[in-house]
């Protein structure tokens, strides 16, 4: 038998569950991915960050993109520290994307997003091999 009435928002479990859940959401670089036409194009949010922070790499198929940031404020009070905080932001995404014509693929960074534009490789029907049986 409960004495208090049961609140969603009270149930510890569920409530840390969501914190959790919140607290990954806001710490993810959020990315769209298109598929046109003749390409993939990739929008990833990076506000904050500059040009030399951000790294992008195709290799055997998967597409990376890494972003590190670090930064220092500090408040002085005649030569004496009152306060200094540092904070670092660091985000990592992968991506399987096949077929592209990797010596095609563009970046732009601006204004905070990163755009990638990843041109599909022209479908070339193989002959195939037959394999001998031993």
């Amino acid at each position: 038998m409960s004495l208090l009435p049961k609140n969603e928002w009270l149930d510890g479990e569920d409530l840390v569950g969501r914190l959790m859940n919140t607290f990954w959401d806001d710490r993810k670089m959020s990315v769209d991915i298109r598929d046109l036409e003749d390409h993939y194009e990739i929008k990833a949010d990076l506000p904050g960050f500059e040009k030399p922070e951000i790294s992008v790499r195709y290799n055997n198929d998967i597409l990376s993109i890494d972003a590190e940031h670090t930064s220092e404020n500090e408040v002085k009070d005649d030569g004496r520290f009152v306060r200094r905080e540092r904070s670092n932001s660091a985000y990592h995404r992968q991506f399987v994307v096949k077929s592209i014509d990797e010596e095609k693929i563009t970046a732009v960074f601006e204004n905070g997003v990163l755009t990638l534009k990843l041109p599909k490789a022209d479908y070339e029907e193989k002959k195939g091999k037959a394999i001998t049986i031993d």
